[in-house]
């Protein structure tokens, strides 16, 4: 979820900031200690740990066209219980206005976590500090934390492309589709692909209002037969509150049917809420984010539940060589019946990091993490844990 609200700041940023090409890679050390790292049951959980990371950034843009990549690499070697363990995160996002009217946009994102650990990293740019572009729709992620209790491996391969086109000088349809697929390290029972597609109209009522309206289909095929399908109508608008608050937001409802294929038990159709809405400010230094989305998704468990992600991202810059960044967020995955077997999940998280420069290429700082993850049956123990680092700079300068 962060690199690609990382990855997202080349196309987000205004055309002029980012008229040059900027590369460089990140080089981070540090050492820290963490009570429960992956999140596993027992007491004997916790482990000091050696932490080794490369973030490397590629961006350009030409008259018409804003690119990025992006790749995010970590190494973790504790010092008891877990030994080495590695998360990943590749992004490649690319916008093309291909005339006034048109303009066409798509990514490609492959990652590896294990325990949730990738949702409480801070690198590259602040994460969750870009306000997003209007001409780009998008749906907010909703996280699944039954992820995070399976003490496995998860990788995630998305692929996703679409067209903004303007109708007129205030009408405009969007249209996207993508691909998902997850799949578990030593567990293919749980690999799922999901297919997901928008169209939507909107309508420019005032200078800074936009209207309209959204139709979301999406498709998921698990193992043995299984699927879910969802489909519904959403209500949206777009305003810009003053020079720096943007509201976005979508309201509807989501059909969800259920087929369990040859277990043949659980199958059933719902219908509820779907809500996205994000509010954010953006200023040169200081920027916040706040999000949430409520709708019925397809999980690893195989079942869709009604879950919940709500999310509040900070960044500020508190003089020419200080900067503080945050996040916070709650993801909830409702009851879900199978086979005679129910569940629900939650997963909370709070982290914070603060940096200075120590001279162009050099910075030092100190980060922390709070986690939660609660399960039907016993709960992981809690995860409280920080670390030093020293960072440095190959390539272009901040």
């Amino acid at each position: 979820m962060t690199t690609g609200l990382l990855t997202a700041s080349a196309l987000a940023l205004p055309a002029t900031a980012l008229a040059k090409s900027q590369t460089y890679v990140d080089v981070t050390a540090g050492l820290g200690y963490s009570t429960n790292p992956l999140l596993a049951l027992g007491d004997n959980t916790g482990s000091g740990f050696g932490r080794f990371s490369l973030y490397g950034y590629h961006g350009w843009t030409t008259e018409r066209t804003s690119s990025s990549i992006s790749a995010f690499v970590e190494n973790s070697s504790y010092f008891k219980n877990y030994g080495n363990k590695q998360v990943f995160s590749l992004a490649a996002n690319t916008s093309y206005a291909a005339n006034e009217k048109v303009k066409l946009f798509g990514s490609l994102g492959f990652s590896g976590d294990i325990g949730g650990q990738l949702g409480s990293r801070f690198y590259g740019v602040p994460a969750g500090s870009v306000t997003p572009d209007p001409t780009i729709p998008t749906t907010i992620v909703i996280v699944d934390p039954n992820l995070y209790g399976l003490n496995q491996r998860q990788y995630t391969l998305s692929a996703n492309g679409g067209a903004s086109i303007g109708l007129s000088a205030k009408d405009a349809m969007d249209i996207t589709v993508g691909a998902q697929h997850l799949f578990v390290s030593g567990n293919n029972v749980l690999d799922y692909t999901s297919y997901d597609t928008t169209i939507g109209y909107n309508r420019q009522v005032r200078e800074r209002l936009t209207v309209g309206g959204r139709l979301l289909v999406q498709y998921a095929d698990y193992k043995f037969g299984r699927s879910i399908f969802e489909i519904g109508p959403q209500a949206t608008i777009s305003a810009r509150l003053s020079e720096q608050w943007d509201l976005s937001a979508a309201i509807g409802f989501v059909r969800t049917t259920q087929d369990f294929g040859i277990a043949g038990v659980d199958n059933s159709s719902s219908v509820n809420l779907a809500l996205d809405a994000s509010l954010c400010r953006q200023l040169e230094y200081e920027r916040i984010c706040a999000r949430a989305a409520r709708r019925t998704q397809s999980s690893v468990v195989g079942a869709a539940p009604v879950s919940t992600t709500a999310s509040l991202d900070y960044y500020r810059k508190l003089g020419a060589k200080d900067s503080i960044q945050g996040t916070a967020s709650v993801s909830r995955t409702g009851a879900y019946r199978i086979a005679n077997q129910g569940g629900s999940s939650t997963f909370y998280t709070v982290s914070a990091a603060y940096d200075r420069l120590i001279n162009d290429r050099i910075s030092a700082g100190v980060n922390a993490a709070w986690r939660k993850l609660t399960l039907t049956g016993p709960d992981p123990k809690t995860d409280i844990g920080g670390s030093v680092y020293l960072r440095y700079r190959l390539g272009d300068l901040r």
